[in-house]
């Protein structure tokens, strides 16, 4: 599960206007003059937004949404995290700490997610959920922790704990230099994407994020993806961005295939990124990155892998009018293996083409997202590296009454292409519909919600990495109490 709420406004509108007037007395701002004051005050405004936005649930805020009364951004594809997908806008619960409860009923057509042994069954799950939001006149802070239990009648090998823990701080350290922390923890005993309620994200992922589309055969997963960000404002247009990130993935043994081991991940990122707004509603970047991973455990292209990865991109991104977006990006990546134990998991080493983009839609009681990616991304646990190509559409509607539904379907094609003697591949869609409705003056919510997952493979991969699998779910979820933390 992810973050309950987001903070899309890092700072204070007066804050922003401290930092502009200090700017504004600078040498460079008396050469560019308070002409360009307005637009810096919502360049900044589109700075905290994607410094802070990790893959996680949150709500846009007035003020912070691309649609709001501000003056919409553009920010390019690798200058930060994915931003969720909301209405024009909507709201934020700001400065609390909020606790909440809920229970779910679930069918599950493939427990094992194995075609060659096949067992449906049904269950039931208890979860909880901790919020804390804070904002300052220098800093935010968001933190969300979601433990979950799953309890099926029948199979008693995931009748385990599960815990997804997500966190967001920043801080302004002067008027031109913000630092912002990011870390995204997930422990799970089994696939559950009906019950844990994923956020609906706008745009292609960031380069450094986890394969999202392969499901290896594993009983339990754990992944961690942190991140660090220095952000320095050399002008009223031009941003520089200094990134480090840490990476860890690591597979159980699975409940029908004991014997085959995945691939565990361990990985470093660093990059530097330039953003340079031509217009307020239209920016161009350049973004380069640094990818060292380590894997080992996996059998398909040895046990033992060193991969480096260096990529560099070209973006565009532009608000087309006040409710729509589009991003482009596109440059080679270099990938090589360093000392590699065999033949088989040897990479030649050359340029992979890599690129995407997005348009994405938000308005009053709708918002719509369609994206498309290539790049080489981590294999999920079943190779190393592959070359994903990948498409995602993404919907939310407000319905009639209070009823409010979200959609989201994602097709991918996962290619070990980079390694010699390879041809095989696995092709995957995952796909969702959720239906919800606040109760009780909105301190509770009923949830319907179905999930479809399919995934085809071929060459090196053993016949029951495929798998085709649905989960209903119906769930109700109480807040019990929250608490203001005051201004």
């Amino acid at each position: 599960m992810a973050l309950d709420s987001e903070i899309a406004r890092v700072v204070e509108p007066k804050m922003l206007k401290k930092s502009l007037d200090s700017i504004a007395e600078s040498e460079v701002g008396k050469r560019c003059g308070n002409y360009w004051t307005a637009p810096l005050h919502a360049l900044l405004s589109s700075l905290t937004i994607i410094l802070l936005l990790p893959t996680a649930l949150a709500a846009q805020g007035e003020g912070a949404s691309p649609t709001g009364a501000a003056s919409p951004q553009a920010t390019v594809y690798g200058s930060g995290y994915q931003v969720p997908l909301g209405f024009e806008r909507e709201p934020e619960p700001v400065n609390q700490v909020s606790v909440r409860v809920g229970t779910s009923a679930f069918f599950d057509d493939n427990v094992y997610a194995s075609n060659a042994d096949r067992l449906s069954d049904e269950g039931v799950s208890f979860d909880a959920g901790l919020g804390i939001q804070r904002r300052t006149e220098r800093s935010t802070l968001s933190f969300d922790y979601n433990p979950f239990f799953i309890l099926y009648r029948q199979v008693t090998g995931y009748d385990r704990a599960n815990h997804t823990l997500n966190l967001g701080f920043t801080y302004r350290l002067s008027s031109r230099f913000i630092l912002a922390l990011q870390d995204n923890f997930h422990y799970l005993n089994g696939i559950y994407p009906a019950l844990t309620d994923q956020p609906i994200l706008s745009g292609p992922p960031p380069p450094n994020s986890l394969n999202g589309i392969i499901n290896p055969y594993s009983v339990r997963t754990l992944s961690n993806t942190s991140g660090l960000y220095l952000t320095f404002m050399k002008s009223r247009r031009t941003l520089i961005t200094l990134t480090g990130g840490y990476l860890q993935s690591k597979y159980g043994t699975g409940q029908q295939n004991p014997s085959l081991p995945l691939y565990n991940d361990t990985g470093f990122s660093g990059g530097l990124t330039l953003q340079h707004y031509v217009t307020p509603h239209t920016s161009f970047g350049i973004v380069t990155l640094h990818q060292d991973s380590n894997f080992q455990g996996g059998l398909i292209q040895g046990n033992r892998l060193h991969i480096q990865i260096e990529s560099a991109y070209l973006s565009f991104a532009s608000m087309l009018s006040p409710s729509v977006k589009i991003t482009l990006f596109g440059g080679p990546q270099y990938a090589r293996s360093i000392g590699s134990p065999s033949t088989a998991a040897t990479i030649t080493a050359h340029f992979q083409p890599s690129g995407g983009g997005s348009i994405t839609k938000e308005v009053r009681n709708t918002a719509l997202d369609f994206s498309f990616i290539r790049s080489v991304t981590d294999g999920g646990g079943l190779y190393a590296e592959v070359v994903e190509t990948r498409v995602y559409c993404r919907v939310r509607r407000r319905l009639v009454g209070r009823w409010e539904g979200s959609l989201h379907a994602d097709a991918a094609r996962e290619e070990p292409s980079l390694f010699q003697f390879e041809n095989g591949r696995i092709d995957g869609l995952m796909g969702g519909v959720a239906i919800v409705r606040p109760l009780f003056n909105k301190s509770s919510e009923l949830r319907f919600s179905y999930e479809t997952m399919h995934q085809l493979s071929n060459g090196l991969l053993p016949s029951f990495a495929n798998f085709d699998r649905n989960q209903f779910a119906v769930g109700f979820d109480y807040r019990l109490k929250s608490f203001s933390l005051g201004r």
